[in-house]
């Protein structure tokens, strides 16, 4: 759908759209149910059938297997009922009325979040007569004394028939579906990447059956998906303090995107001054970034591994794998019609974690931080303070051991350890510990500079109840939920700083000790083990654990030149200076003589 704003008047733009979005949210509903009429997919009806049926068998066998009988006239009366039913079913076949099965077919529909509405298809309308006829065939047999798993085995669809009780647990839904794969994922952070791509499936499709899951339902499911805002989620305005305000669902958010998007585009596009490659230049600076192809390619994966789960985990027997991602590419491609419309951008926002420069990493270093702030609660604002906590010690254990996040945060003080006299710490060796792999399990040296700072007297210092050695990013959250809140405050930190980046967050310290130590010509397999990443055969845990005396030399390649000194104000170590500077850049200038030559 495309909504004109064509003005050349910003505010009447905003006006239009506001009113626009405002009509398009009370007739989508009707939009989308005047385009999905009459076009339930083979899947959807069968699905309805099925439910039809089980509901209908699950009343007859309990009615079967009553302690009590019915009387020979309640018999006598119920078998005429039946047939008097079969009669009206055929009638009403004759004459193309299927209102005496709608109601079966809505409650059905409402049991696997199919929305059936009148007037009934003809196709759907006589299967389901001809089906409800069957069933009232098969009671009839119960009612004479068979027994229901013998009087219906014709009904069962093909594929059920061997197994009557399982048919009778109905039909596995995509919440059960997707909670199953989260309860059985391979690690804490699967199961909540497999929770998030479930959510966003249920608020798109409901909770449906997986059998009427198809290609073309996952097409559009993924085609949603690609439009979501890149930073969805966040823009509820709740925090520490506030926390009932509603979230909006990623179609609300899909909205808003697509009205700003709309408004920018009507904008530019009447401004015929413009040429064609500056309209374009104009749109990729303001349109709405939505999520990668990566991300959009992950949550796709995500599906297919939610359907295996329940292949093997519940039973379902259908279709798990839809798409490949080259296919999803190319439906995006020809829906969008690239070719066909000169002003197309499709806006990401790709994160690509750069080790920092060095300019960043000697502001960290030398920011209030370190050398001083006014207060606890204004750590950006020079002062006289240094709290020596979570926020002072990890980003330079991240930085010079290249840790995770989360590694860090677990630490306890019985994982510094001295190993062939070498002060070292131990990453994820005892079984509380939560890590990515077994390859995160490993012995890194201290480096030299957290021992001038005081390091291991800080840690010696902790009162003696205390067993972790960060406890407050632990405070009231479940642990898989530390490191973001953690790497979200020092976000809000960094950015108070002056020296955040979108590509040089916290997160990509880790990687540039790794690319400090390749530059240094450290062996990739030691690089390897001191960032906890598979290596071959190599078991990091015990390949660091032998050998912390050679990784020492080796992280000490990662000179951040810093000049540490005993601070009397503040009773410990702290960073007095850091030598690291820019690389020179080489500057050209040059001019055009009078005889149109360049000189530089």
């Amino acid at each position: 759908m495309r909504l004109s704003l064509r003005t050349n008047l910003p505010l009447v733009a905003a006006a239009r759209a506001l009113c626009l979005l405002a009509v398009y949210e009370e007739k989508e509903p009707g939009i989308v149910d005047a385009l999905n009429k009459d076009k339930l997919s083979p899947q959807q009806a069968q699905a309805l059938l099925n439910t039809m049926l089980r509901k209908e068998l699950a009343r007859i066998l309990e009615e079967q297997d009553r302690a009590t009988p019915m009387s020979d006239q309640d018999l006598k009366a119920r078998i005429e009922a039946l047939e008097e039913e079969n009669q009206a079913l055929r009638r009403a076949a004759r004459n193309r009325d299927w209102r005496l099965v709608q109601p079966a077919l809505v409650a059905a529909g409402e049991e696997i979040a199919i929305d059936v509405r009148p007037p009934i298809s003809p196709d759907l309308g006589r299967r389901a007569a001809s089906l409800r006829r069957q069933i009232n065939e098969a009671e009839k047999d119960v009612l004479e004394g068979e027994d229901l798993r013998v009087a219906a085995a014709g009904l069962l669809p093909a594929g059920e028939a061997k197994s009557f009780d399982d048919f009778l647990k109905g039909e596995i839904l995509l919440a059960d579906a997707v909670e199953s794969a989260v309860r059985h994922a391979t690690s804490w952070d699967m199961a909540r990447k497999m929770a998030a791509t479930g959510e966003i499936a249920l608020e798109f499709w409901g909770n449906i059956a997986l059998s009427t899951v198809t290609t073309e339902a996952v097409k559009e499911l993924m085609w949603f998906i690609q439009r979501i805002p890149s930073l969805h989620g966040k823009t509820h305005g709740n925090n520490r303090f506030v926390k009932t305000r509603r979230k909006a669902s990623k179609r609300e958010e899909i909205r808003l995107a697509d009205m700003r998007d709309a408004v920018l585009r009507d904008e530019i596009e009447a401004d015929d001054r413009l040429p064609l490659a500056e309209k374009r230049a104009r749109l990729a600076e303001g349109l709405v970034p939505r999520l990668t192809m990566t991300t959009v390619g992950h949550h796709l994966d995500r599906l297919h591994a939610i359907f295996r789960s329940a292949q093997e985990k519940l039973g379902y027997r259908g279709e798990t794998r839809f798409l490949t991602h080259g296919q999803m590419q190319r439906f995006f491609r020809e829906r969008n019609d690239e070719k066909a419309d000169p002003l197309f951008i499709r806006k990401d926002r790709p994160k690509d974690r750069d080790a920092w420069s060095q300019e960043r990493l000697r502001n960290l270093l030398l920011s209030p931080l370190y050398t001083g702030y006014a207060s606890e609660g204004r750590r950006w604002k020079p002062g006289g303070q240094i709290i020596r906590d979570a926020k002072y010690w990890v980003p330079l254990l991240v930085m010079t051991l290249g840790t995770r996040i989360l590694e860090v945060l677990q630490l306890k003080k019985t994982d510094l350890i001295v190993r062939n006299d070498v002060v070292s710490l131990t990453i994820g060796i005892t079984s509380e510990h939560r890590v990515k792999t077994s390859e995160a399990k490993r012995t890194l040296p201290l480096p030299q500079l957290l021992l001038d700072l005081g390091f291991v007297e800080w840690v010696h210092a902790l009162p003696a109840g205390q067993r972790l050695l960060f406890p407050a990013p632990a405070e009231g959250a479940d642990i898989a939920a530390i490191s973001n809140n953690f790497g979200k405050q020092l976000k809000t930190l960094f950015r108070r700083l002056g020296i955040a980046d979108w590509n040089e967050d916290f997160y990509a310290l880790r990687k540039t000790l790794s690319s400090a130590l390749e530059d240094a010509g450290v062996p990739e397999n030691r690089r390897q083990a001191i960032a906890g990443h598979a290596g071959g055969t190599t078991l990091n845990r015990h390949y660091t654990r032998r050998n912390v005396s050679i990784l020492k030399s080796e992280l000490e390649k990662f000179d951040l030149k810093v000049t540490v000194g005993f601070s009397e104000a503040h009773g410990h170590p702290v960073i007095e200076d850091c030598g690291l500077v820019a690389k020179p850049e080489a500057r050209v200038e040059v001019e055009l003589g009078e005889d149109e030559t360049a000189r530089v």
